[in-house]
């Protein structure tokens, strides 16, 4: 157990969830990654119980968490979207599309390139 102003000294990162950090994601505005950075480690530690001197703001924003009241802080609602982004399923992008039929493997564009070609030589 630490104290308050233990958590608050150290910036908060996710690397496993955020990378390249916050601002980079595209998922939060710059004051949500102010406030994420600042109070993360100390929200982190107030969800885990390892905050020995909570104050009353700590309280509410464990009953923000638990649902049971609405966040009014900013750094209240950064937290939840924070959540809420973690907790999405990954997205993943590729550059193949699928296909029905065995001859829609291969299209063969050199062809139909060569034919253009020529008739623009000869024009």
């Amino acid at each position: 157990m630490q104290s308050r102003d233990f958590f608050l000294r150290k910036r908060f990162f996710d690397d496993q969830h955020f990378p390249y950090g916050f601002s980079r994601s595209g998922d939060f505005t710059v004051s949500e990654v102010a406030q994420l950075e600042k109070f993360g480690n100390l929200f982190k530690a107030l969800v885990d119980g390892e905050v020995s001197d909570p104050t009353e703001e700590d309280q509410h924003f464990l009953q923000v968490i638990q649902g049971e009241t609405d966040a009014s802080t900013l750094a209240e609602k950064a937290w939840l979207k924070y959540l809420k982004c973690c907790n999405r399923a990954p997205v993943w992008l590729t550059t193949r599309r699928a296909s029905n039929d065995a001859e829609d493997d291969f299209v063969d564009d050199d062809e139909s390139i060569d034919s253009d070609f020529d008739e623009a030589l000869e024009a």
